[in-house]
C-alpha cells in the first residue's frame, strides 16, 4: 500500500499521499536558522490565467500564503526564502495542488497541467533537486511493487490451491527483493526532511520499526532541529494509537447535512471507517472499490460505512464548503462524507498516510487497519469483504 505521511501534501507520485500531524503537536518547538534561499520556475502545460498562491503547510497542518505570483504566458516563479525544512505547496487557483520538500537552496522547475481534470488527478514533474530526484525513485520501486503485488493478488483469487502456494512463493520472492532495493534506497536520504517521509511512507511501521527507531536516533544526534524533525522523534516515542485490537476513540462528527454521527451510537455493528482528502489521489482512486463494497452491504443493518473527512487544506471555516463543492463536483454523493474539521479525529486513531482504514468490531474494538491505495478496485473491495465476513 502506498502513502505519504507527516502531515503534508504530497502528490510527488500520484499514487501517495501525505497525512499526519499529531496530539503532540503543540508540544513542538523549534530553533530558526539562517536564511536559505529557494527559486522555483513554472510552465503550465495547459491554458490558464489567475493567481499561484506559495503556501506553507503549519503546525495544525493547515496551508498559510506566503506569496502569490501571477500566471503570464502560462508561466510564474517564485523566489524567497525558508529558515527551516519544511513542506510547502503551490496552489494553482485552487484547482491543482503541488506538494514540495523543501530543505533550502532548492532551484526547482516545474511542469504541471493547472487545472484539475473531470476524471483522475492532475500531472506534474518537478526538477532541479536530487533530494527530491531520489525521493520519486524510492517511489516508483514502491509503485512498481505495488503493481506486481496486485497481479498476483488476482492471479491468487482465482488460482486452485496449488497455483496459490505456487503464487505465494512468488509473492516472498518478490517482497524480499523489493525490501532488498527499497531500504538502501531510503537510507541514501539519511536523515533529511525527504528521508524522514519516505521512511514513513513506504516502511512497514511494525517490520522496520528497528530502522524507524534508529532514524529517529541519528535524527537527535544530528541535531536536527526543525518542526518534523523532531515531530518524527515524538511519533517514533509514541506509537500505539490506534493500533489492532484496541478500543476504538469514540467520536461525535456532523456529515454534511448537519447530522451529528457518534461511534457509540454505532456499538453493535461493524463500522468500516475511510479517512480521506479532497486533494488526496489513492483516496480517490480508492472509491469506486469503496462503492463496491457498500453496494454489496446496502441491505446489512449490521455493517457501516463511515467516510471521514480530514486533513483538508483550508481553513476551518472554509473547510465545510471544499468539501460539499468537491463532492458535487465529482459525483460522490454516496461517501455522505463526515467531517473531521481540524483533524482530531484522524490523530486520535494515530493515521499517519491516507487513505486510512480501519474496521470497527460490534464491540467497538478495531478489528483490521490499513493505509494508502490497494492498487485496484477489485484489491480495495476484496479487502473491505474479508474484514465484513472474517472474524
Amino acid at each position: 500500500m502506498l502513502k505519504i505521511t507527516l502531515g503534508i501534501l504530497f502528490a510527488i507520485t500520484t499514487l501517495s499521499c501525505n497525512s499526519q500531524a499529531t496530539a503532540e503537536t503543540k508540544s513542538v518547538e523549534t530553533t530558526v536558522s539562517q536564511k536559505m534561499p529557494v527559486k522555483i520556475n513554472a510552465t503550465l502545460t495547459k491554458d490558464v490565467v489567475g493567481t499561484v498562491f506559495l503556501e506553507r503547510m503549519n503546525e495544525r497542518n493547515l496551508a498559510q500564503k506566503i506569496d502569490s505570483a501571477e500566471v503570464k504566458g502560462n508561466k510564474f516563479a517564485f523566489d524567497f526564502s525558508i529558515d527551516q525544512p519544511g513542506i510547502y505547496q503551490l496552489n494553482i487557483n485552487n484547482e491543482q495542488i503541488i506538494g514540495l520538500i523543501l530543505e533550502g537552496g532548492e532551484n526547482l522547475n516545474v511542469t504541471a497541467d493547472g487545472t484539475m481534470p473531470t476524471q483522475g488527478v492532475p500531472n506534474y514533474k518537478i526538477e532541479g533537486s536530487k533530494t527530491i530526484d531520489k525521493f520519486n525513485e524510492v517511489a516508483a520501486e514502491v509503485q512498481a511493487f505495488g503493481q506486481q503485488r496486485a497481479a498476483l493478488e488476482a492471479d491468487f483469487q482465482k488460482a486452485n490451491t496449488k497455483r496459490q502456494t505456487e503464487l505465494r512463493g512468488q509473492f516472498q520472492i518478490i517482497n524480499d527483493a523489493h525490501q532488498a532495493t527499497i531500504k538502501p534506497m531510503i537510507n541514501e536520504l539519511g536523515t533529511t526532511l525527504a528521508g524522514i517521509i519516505a521512511a514513513n511512507n513506504f516502511l512497514n511501521p511494525e517490520l522496520d520499526v528497528e530502522y524507524l527507531v534508529d532514524l529517529a536516533s541519528r535524527v537527535e544526534k544530528e541535531g536536527k532541529d526543525h518542526y518534523f524533525a523532531k515531530l518524527f522523534v515524538q511519533q517514533m516515542n509514541a506509537k500505539s494509537a490506534g493500533q489492532v485490537g484496541a478500543m476504538a476513540p469514540e467520536f461525535d462528527l456532523v456529515d454534511l447535512n448537519g447530522k451529528q454521527v457518534k461511534l457509540a451510537d454505532l456499538r453493535g455493528k461493524k463500522v468500516i471507517i475511510d479517512f480521506w482528502a479532497t486533494w488526496c489521489g489513492p483516496c480517490i482512486m480508492s472509491f469506486p472499490g469503496m462503492k463496491q463494497a457498500m453496494d454489496k452491504y446496502k441491505d446489512r443493518d449490521d455493517v457501516k460505512f463511515l467516510f471521514v473527512n480530514t486533513f483538508e487544506r483550508v481553513s476551518t471555516d472554509e473547510w465545510e464548503a471544499t468539501v460539499d463543492t468537491f463532492i458535487k463536483r465529482r459525483g460522490f454523493d454516496y461517501l455522505n462524507p463526515v467531517l473531521d474539521i481540524g483533524s482530531e479525529t484522524a490523530l486520535m486513531y494515530g493515521v499517519e498516510g491516507i487513505p486510512a482504514k480501519f474496521c470497527i468490531d460490534a464491540e467497538g474494538k478495531i478489528s483490521h487497519k490499513s493505509t494508502g491505495y490497494m492498487g485496484s478496485s477489485e484489491a480495495v473491495y476484496k479487502e473491505m469483504v474479508e474484514w465484513v465476513e472474517g472474524e
